[in-house]
Protein backbone atom coordinates (compact mmCIF):
# COMPACT_ATOMS: atom_id res chain seq x y z
CA UNK A 1 0.00 0.00 0.00
CA UNK A 2 1.45 3.51 -1.06
CA UNK A 3 1.96 5.55 1.69
CA UNK A 4 0.75 8.95 -0.49
CA UNK A 5 -2.67 10.41 -0.02
CA UNK A 6 -5.33 9.03 -1.66
CA UNK A 7 -8.03 11.02 -3.45
CA UNK A 8 -11.11 9.84 -5.45
CA UNK A 9 -11.67 12.08 -8.16
CA UNK A 10 -15.67 11.88 -9.14
CA UNK A 11 -16.52 13.70 -12.51
CA UNK A 12 -18.51 12.34 -15.49
CA UNK A 13 -16.20 14.35 -17.80
CA UNK A 14 -12.57 12.73 -18.41
CA UNK A 15 -11.17 15.77 -19.45
CA UNK A 16 -12.14 17.27 -15.89
CA UNK A 17 -10.66 14.01 -14.54
CA UNK A 18 -7.51 14.53 -16.41
CA UNK A 19 -7.07 18.02 -15.69
CA UNK A 20 -7.57 17.46 -11.82
CA UNK A 21 -4.75 14.95 -11.66
CA UNK A 22 -1.92 17.28 -13.79
CA UNK A 23 -3.07 20.14 -11.59
CA UNK A 24 -2.73 18.52 -8.79
CA UNK A 25 0.39 16.65 -9.32
CA UNK A 26 0.32 12.98 -10.52
CA UNK A 27 3.51 12.15 -8.14
CA UNK A 28 2.33 13.40 -5.19
CA UNK A 29 -1.35 11.98 -4.82
CA UNK A 30 -2.57 8.44 -5.05
CA UNK A 31 -5.81 8.91 -7.16
CA UNK A 32 -8.57 6.19 -8.38
CA UNK A 33 -11.78 7.93 -10.51
CA UNK A 34 -15.06 7.62 -10.67
CA UNK A 35 -17.69 8.34 -14.26
CA UNK A 36 -20.36 8.67 -12.08
CA UNK A 37 -22.09 8.94 -8.50
CA UNK A 38 -22.86 4.56 -8.76
CA UNK A 39 -19.39 4.14 -9.26
CA UNK A 40 -18.02 6.28 -6.40
CA UNK A 41 -20.19 4.51 -4.12
CA UNK A 42 -18.80 1.39 -4.81
CA UNK A 43 -15.12 2.74 -5.03
CA UNK A 44 -15.53 4.54 -1.59
CA UNK A 45 -16.48 0.97 0.13
CA UNK A 46 -13.67 -0.77 -2.01
CA UNK A 47 -10.76 1.28 -0.96
CA UNK A 48 -11.99 4.54 1.26
CA UNK A 49 -10.29 7.78 0.02
CA UNK A 50 -9.04 10.39 2.20
CA UNK A 51 -10.19 13.52 -0.05
CA UNK A 52 -13.19 13.02 -2.89
CA UNK A 53 -13.40 15.90 -5.92
CA UNK A 54 -16.94 15.28 -6.62
CA UNK A 55 -18.61 16.56 -9.69
CA UNK A 56 -22.11 18.18 -8.77
CA UNK A 57 -23.81 18.47 -11.90
CA UNK A 58 -23.77 14.56 -13.37
CA UNK A 59 -26.42 12.02 -14.76
CA UNK A 60 -28.89 9.57 -13.15
CA UNK A 61 -26.98 10.41 -9.14
CA UNK A 62 -25.90 13.79 -8.93
CA UNK A 63 -22.95 14.96 -6.76
CA UNK A 64 -25.37 16.28 -4.33
CA UNK A 65 -27.29 12.71 -3.77
CA UNK A 66 -23.90 10.53 -3.72
CA UNK A 67 -22.36 12.56 -0.89
CA UNK A 68 -25.81 12.26 0.86
CA UNK A 69 -25.11 8.62 0.18
CA UNK A 70 -21.94 8.43 1.28
CA UNK A 71 -22.51 10.57 4.40
CA UNK A 72 -25.23 7.87 5.44
CA UNK A 73 -22.35 5.50 6.16
CA UNK A 74 -20.60 6.73 9.85
CA UNK A 75 -17.58 5.47 8.47
CA UNK A 76 -16.94 7.81 5.82
CA UNK A 77 -17.39 10.51 8.26
CA UNK A 78 -13.40 11.24 7.90
CA UNK A 79 -13.55 11.61 4.41
CA UNK A 80 -13.48 15.12 3.10
CA UNK A 81 -15.36 15.72 0.24
CA UNK A 82 -14.99 19.35 -1.85
CA UNK A 83 -17.62 20.06 -4.78
CA UNK A 84 -16.84 20.98 -7.61
CA UNK A 85 -19.34 23.26 -10.03
CA UNK A 86 -19.90 25.53 -11.97
CA UNK A 87 -21.94 27.92 -10.12
CA UNK A 88 -20.38 30.00 -7.64
CA UNK A 89 -23.71 31.32 -6.04
CA UNK A 90 -24.93 30.88 -2.34
CA UNK A 91 -27.11 28.41 -3.33
CA UNK A 92 -25.20 25.66 -4.89
CA UNK A 93 -22.95 26.39 -1.80
CA UNK A 94 -25.55 25.88 1.08
CA UNK A 95 -27.26 22.74 -1.13
CA UNK A 96 -23.49 21.33 -0.69
CA UNK A 97 -22.93 22.16 2.78
CA UNK A 98 -26.34 20.32 3.70
CA UNK A 99 -25.64 17.48 1.64
CA UNK A 100 -22.51 17.13 3.88
CA UNK A 101 -19.66 18.41 1.67
CA UNK A 102 -16.77 20.05 3.12
CA UNK A 103 -15.70 22.55 0.43
CA UNK A 104 -16.71 24.06 -2.90
CA UNK A 105 -14.58 24.52 -6.32
CA UNK A 106 -15.76 26.52 -9.01
CA UNK A 107 -15.03 25.80 -12.66
CA UNK A 108 -12.69 26.40 -14.27
CA UNK A 109 -10.62 25.13 -11.88
CA UNK A 110 -7.89 27.59 -10.83
CA UNK A 111 -4.41 25.08 -10.51
CA UNK A 112 -3.39 27.31 -7.05
CA UNK A 113 -6.87 26.88 -5.44
CA UNK A 114 -7.41 23.39 -6.17
CA UNK A 115 -3.99 22.34 -4.41
CA UNK A 116 -4.83 24.83 -1.63
CA UNK A 117 -7.69 23.60 -0.73
CA UNK A 118 -6.49 19.95 -1.16
CA UNK A 119 -4.07 21.01 1.46
CA UNK A 120 -6.16 22.62 4.09
CA UNK A 121 -8.50 19.36 3.66
CA UNK A 122 -5.13 16.96 4.61
CA UNK A 123 -4.02 19.39 6.94
CA UNK A 124 -7.38 19.37 8.42
CA UNK A 125 -7.84 15.37 8.53
CA UNK A 126 -4.10 15.37 10.36
CA UNK A 127 -5.66 17.63 12.80
CA UNK A 128 -8.81 15.71 13.45
CA UNK A 129 -7.04 12.14 13.46
CA UNK A 130 -4.52 13.57 16.14
CA UNK A 131 -7.37 15.11 18.07
CA UNK A 132 -8.90 11.39 18.09
CA UNK A 133 -5.68 10.00 19.65
CA UNK A 134 -5.58 12.43 21.98
CA UNK A 135 -9.23 11.74 23.36
CA UNK A 136 -8.52 7.96 22.91
CA UNK A 137 -5.59 8.12 25.16
CA UNK A 138 -7.09 10.29 27.48
CA UNK A 139 -9.85 8.19 27.66
CA UNK A 140 -7.72 5.44 28.50
CA UNK A 141 -5.87 7.62 31.11
CA UNK A 142 -9.41 8.27 32.65
CA UNK A 143 -10.54 5.24 32.67
CA UNK A 144 -6.89 3.96 33.70
CA UNK A 145 -7.52 6.70 36.96
CA UNK A 146 -11.17 5.84 37.53
CA UNK A 147 -10.30 1.74 38.04
CA UNK A 148 -7.29 3.21 40.36
CA UNK A 149 -9.23 5.21 42.39
CA UNK A 150 -12.07 2.78 42.87
CA UNK A 151 -9.25 -0.02 43.71
CA UNK A 152 -7.72 2.32 46.17
CA UNK A 153 -11.63 2.96 47.52
CA UNK A 154 -11.31 -0.30 48.13
CA UNK A 155 -7.95 -0.78 50.31
CA UNK A 156 -8.96 2.37 52.09
CA UNK A 157 -12.66 0.94 53.15
CA UNK A 158 -11.04 -2.15 54.70
CA UNK A 159 -8.28 -0.41 56.49
CA UNK A 160 -10.85 2.14 58.07
CA UNK A 161 -13.11 -1.05 58.45
CA UNK A 162 -10.07 -3.26 59.76
CA UNK A 163 -9.85 -0.55 62.63
CA UNK A 164 -12.68 -1.78 64.68
CA UNK A 165 -12.42 -5.36 64.46
CA UNK A 166 -11.86 -7.03 67.55
CA UNK A 167 -11.54 -10.45 66.73
CA UNK A 168 -9.41 -12.75 64.05
CA UNK A 169 -12.61 -13.70 62.62
CA UNK A 170 -13.98 -9.95 61.71
CA UNK A 171 -11.05 -8.91 59.91
CA UNK A 172 -10.75 -12.06 58.19
CA UNK A 173 -14.15 -11.34 56.65
CA UNK A 174 -12.87 -7.67 55.70
CA UNK A 175 -9.76 -8.44 54.19
CA UNK A 176 -12.08 -11.49 52.17
CA UNK A 177 -14.38 -9.01 51.39
CA UNK A 178 -11.53 -6.57 49.49
CA UNK A 179 -10.45 -9.53 47.73
CA UNK A 180 -13.47 -9.61 45.87
CA UNK A 181 -14.26 -6.65 45.31
CA UNK A 182 -11.25 -6.65 43.24
CA UNK A 183 -12.42 -10.38 41.57
CA UNK A 184 -10.04 -12.02 43.40
CA UNK A 185 -10.00 -15.46 44.68
CA UNK A 186 -8.07 -16.58 47.72
CA UNK A 187 -7.28 -16.94 51.15
CA UNK A 188 -6.26 -15.08 54.03
CA UNK A 189 -4.49 -16.16 57.12
CA UNK A 190 -4.03 -14.55 60.69
CA UNK A 191 -1.96 -15.41 63.38
CA UNK A 192 -1.90 -14.80 66.93
CA UNK A 193 0.08 -16.90 69.86
CA UNK A 194 -2.22 -20.01 70.08
CA UNK A 195 -4.48 -19.42 67.51
CA UNK A 196 -4.41 -19.33 63.50
CA UNK A 197 -7.17 -18.17 61.46
CA UNK A 198 -6.97 -19.87 57.60
CA UNK A 199 -10.49 -18.85 55.93
CA UNK A 200 -10.35 -18.58 51.95
CA UNK A 201 -13.23 -16.61 49.42
CA UNK A 202 -15.08 -19.75 49.22
CA UNK A 203 -15.69 -19.23 53.45
CA UNK A 204 -13.65 -22.52 53.97
CA UNK A 205 -10.01 -23.67 55.35
CA UNK A 206 -7.60 -25.61 53.75
CA UNK A 207 -5.77 -27.82 55.60
CA UNK A 208 -2.87 -27.13 52.92
CA UNK A 209 -3.15 -23.79 52.08
CA UNK A 210 -2.98 -23.57 55.86
CA UNK A 211 0.02 -25.50 55.72
CA UNK A 212 1.50 -23.24 52.78
CA UNK A 213 0.88 -20.10 54.04
CA UNK A 214 2.45 -21.36 57.44
CA UNK A 215 5.66 -22.49 55.81
CA UNK A 216 6.36 -19.48 53.80
CA UNK A 217 6.32 -17.21 56.72
CA UNK A 218 8.45 -19.51 58.36
CA UNK A 219 10.80 -18.96 55.82
CA UNK A 220 10.46 -15.50 55.92
CA UNK A 221 9.16 -14.66 52.01
CA UNK A 222 7.11 -11.57 51.46
CA UNK A 223 5.86 -11.76 48.45
CA UNK A 224 6.10 -14.79 46.15
CA UNK A 225 4.74 -15.16 42.80
CA UNK A 226 4.27 -18.78 41.20
CA UNK A 227 2.50 -18.89 38.09
CA UNK A 228 -1.06 -17.56 38.09
CA UNK A 229 -0.80 -17.35 42.27
CA UNK A 230 1.05 -14.83 44.26
CA UNK A 231 1.64 -14.81 48.49
CA UNK A 232 2.17 -12.15 50.44
CA UNK A 233 3.49 -13.29 54.08
CA UNK A 234 3.75 -10.87 57.04
CA UNK A 235 4.58 -11.91 60.94
CA UNK A 236 0.64 -12.20 61.61
CA UNK A 237 -0.94 -12.01 58.55
CA UNK A 238 -0.77 -13.51 55.35
CA UNK A 239 -2.93 -13.79 51.56
CA UNK A 240 -2.56 -15.81 48.95
CA UNK A 241 -4.41 -15.22 45.52
CA UNK A 242 -4.99 -17.83 43.27
CA UNK A 243 -6.20 -15.88 40.15
CA UNK A 244 -3.49 -12.81 39.55
CA UNK A 245 -4.54 -11.57 35.84
CA UNK A 246 -1.47 -12.16 34.42
CA UNK A 247 -2.40 -11.64 30.76
CA UNK A 248 -2.73 -7.61 31.64
CA UNK A 249 0.78 -6.25 33.03
CA UNK A 250 -0.76 -2.69 34.30
CA UNK A 251 -3.82 -4.55 35.75
CA UNK A 252 -1.07 -7.30 37.70
CA UNK A 253 0.76 -4.11 38.78
CA UNK A 254 -2.17 -2.37 40.28
CA UNK A 255 -3.54 -5.59 41.78
CA UNK A 256 -0.19 -6.79 43.35
CA UNK A 257 0.78 -2.98 44.77
CA UNK A 258 -3.08 -3.25 46.11
CA UNK A 259 -3.33 -6.34 48.04
CA UNK A 260 0.73 -5.85 49.28
CA UNK A 261 -1.30 -2.75 50.92
CA UNK A 262 -4.31 -4.54 52.26
CA UNK A 263 -1.29 -7.45 54.04
CA UNK A 264 0.02 -4.52 55.43
CA UNK A 265 -3.14 -2.43 56.52
CA UNK A 266 -3.95 -6.29 57.91
CA UNK A 267 -0.55 -6.39 59.79
CA UNK A 268 -0.97 -3.30 61.52
CA UNK A 269 -3.95 -3.96 63.07
CA UNK A 270 -3.19 -7.62 63.98
CA UNK A 271 -0.07 -6.09 65.81
CA UNK A 272 -2.58 -4.29 67.47
CA UNK A 273 -5.06 -7.00 68.14
CA UNK A 274 -1.93 -9.36 69.75
CA UNK A 275 -2.04 -7.29 72.63
CA UNK A 276 -5.57 -6.32 72.87
CA UNK A 277 -6.56 -10.40 72.69
CA UNK A 278 -3.67 -10.94 75.27
CA UNK A 279 -5.50 -8.22 77.77
CA UNK A 280 -8.98 -9.34 77.31
CA UNK A 281 -7.31 -13.36 78.28
CA UNK A 282 -6.41 -11.68 80.89
CA UNK A 283 -10.05 -9.68 81.98
CA UNK A 284 -11.25 -12.88 81.20
CA UNK A 285 -8.90 -14.86 83.79
CA UNK A 286 -9.16 -12.24 86.52
CA UNK A 287 -12.60 -12.26 86.18
CA UNK A 288 -13.14 -15.85 86.24
CA UNK A 289 -10.78 -15.66 89.36
CA UNK A 290 -12.66 -12.67 91.04
CA UNK A 291 -15.85 -15.15 90.08
CA UNK A 292 -14.24 -17.91 92.17
CA UNK A 293 -12.99 -16.18 94.56
CA UNK A 294 -16.76 -14.28 95.30
CA UNK A 295 -18.42 -18.09 95.70
CA UNK A 296 -15.98 -19.44 97.97
CA UNK A 297 -16.10 -16.11 99.96
CA UNK A 298 -20.20 -16.44 99.40
CA UNK A 299 -19.66 -19.73 101.01
CA UNK A 300 -17.47 -19.12 103.94
CA UNK A 301 -18.82 -16.19 104.81
CA UNK A 302 -22.45 -18.28 105.12
CA UNK A 303 -20.69 -21.12 107.71
CA UNK A 304 -19.22 -18.30 109.58
CA UNK A 305 -22.55 -16.92 110.10
CA UNK A 306 -24.40 -20.17 110.59
CA UNK A 307 -21.48 -21.15 113.07
CA UNK A 308 -22.09 -17.63 114.66
CA UNK A 309 -25.44 -18.10 114.90
CA UNK A 310 -25.17 -21.12 116.54
CA UNK A 311 -22.78 -20.00 119.00
CA UNK A 312 -24.86 -17.17 120.36
CA UNK A 313 -27.44 -19.93 120.97
CA UNK A 314 -25.17 -22.03 122.79
CA UNK A 315 -24.39 -18.77 125.00
CA UNK A 316 -28.07 -18.40 125.85
CA UNK A 317 -28.78 -21.87 126.43
CA UNK A 318 -25.57 -22.06 128.37
CA UNK A 319 -26.52 -18.76 130.49
CA UNK A 320 -30.12 -20.18 130.89
CA UNK A 321 -29.01 -23.66 132.51
CA UNK A 322 -26.60 -22.14 134.19
CA UNK A 323 -29.21 -20.03 136.07
CA UNK A 324 -31.21 -23.14 136.71
CA UNK A 325 -28.69 -25.00 137.93
CA UNK A 326 -27.56 -22.49 140.54
CA UNK A 327 -31.08 -22.25 141.46
CA UNK A 328 -31.01 -25.54 142.92
CA UNK A 329 -27.49 -25.16 144.94
CA UNK A 330 -28.51 -23.13 147.50
CA UNK A 331 -26.54 -19.70 146.86
CA UNK A 332 -27.65 -16.66 147.64
CA UNK A 333 -29.19 -13.93 144.88
CA UNK A 334 -25.69 -12.33 145.03
CA UNK A 335 -24.08 -15.25 144.72
CA UNK A 336 -25.98 -16.12 141.60
CA UNK A 337 -25.17 -12.83 140.25
CA UNK A 338 -21.59 -12.69 140.94
CA UNK A 339 -21.09 -16.43 139.24
CA UNK A 340 -23.28 -15.04 136.33
CA UNK A 341 -21.17 -11.93 135.87
CA UNK A 342 -18.17 -13.76 135.32
CA UNK A 343 -19.60 -15.59 132.67
CA UNK A 344 -20.93 -12.43 131.02
CA UNK A 345 -17.89 -11.11 129.80
CA UNK A 346 -17.53 -14.84 127.59
CA UNK A 347 -20.33 -14.05 125.85
CA UNK A 348 -19.76 -10.31 125.03
CA UNK A 349 -16.38 -11.11 123.35
CA UNK A 350 -17.88 -13.59 120.63
CA UNK A 351 -20.91 -11.35 120.26
CA UNK A 352 -17.81 -8.87 119.41
CA UNK A 353 -16.39 -11.32 117.42
CA UNK A 354 -19.54 -12.25 115.44
CA UNK A 355 -19.87 -8.28 114.71
CA UNK A 356 -16.27 -8.39 113.66
CA UNK A 357 -16.20 -10.66 111.23
CA UNK A 358 -19.69 -9.42 109.51
CA UNK A 359 -18.22 -6.11 108.96
CA UNK A 360 -14.91 -7.73 107.32
CA UNK A 361 -17.28 -9.83 105.08
CA UNK A 362 -19.03 -6.49 104.15
CA UNK A 363 -15.77 -4.93 103.31
CA UNK A 364 -14.54 -8.02 101.19
CA UNK A 365 -18.01 -8.07 99.42
CA UNK A 366 -17.71 -4.27 98.60
CA UNK A 367 -14.33 -4.81 96.91
CA UNK A 368 -15.01 -7.89 95.52
CA UNK A 369 -17.93 -5.97 93.70
CA UNK A 370 -15.87 -2.67 92.81
CA UNK A 371 -13.12 -5.20 91.03
CA UNK A 372 -16.14 -6.98 89.16
CA UNK A 373 -17.39 -2.91 88.11
CA UNK A 374 -14.06 -2.41 86.86
CA UNK A 375 -13.52 -5.22 84.86
CA UNK A 376 -17.25 -5.21 83.30
CA UNK A 377 -15.74 -1.06 82.10
CA UNK A 378 -12.93 -2.30 80.12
Amino acid sequence: MSDKNHLLLVDDDFMMQEIERHQLGEEKYRFSVADNGVDALVRVSADKPEIILLDVSMPDMDGLETCRRIRADEDNNDIHIIFVTSHDDDETRLAAYEAGGDDVLTKPLNPAEICRKVEVALGSRKQVESLHRQIAETTTFLMSTISTSGEYGVVMTAMRQSMGCKSLAELAEVMIKALEDFDLQGTVQLRVPGETLTINTERRSSALEQEMLLRLSLENKHIVDYGSRTAFCYPNVAILIKNMPQDDPDVYGRIKDNVALLSEAGEFRMQALVGEISVRRQQESLSKSVALAAEVLAHADSQYKRGQSEMAQIFDELERKLEWSLAGLGLTEDQEQGFIKLLRPITERAQALYDEGVELDEQLSRALGALQDSLAAK
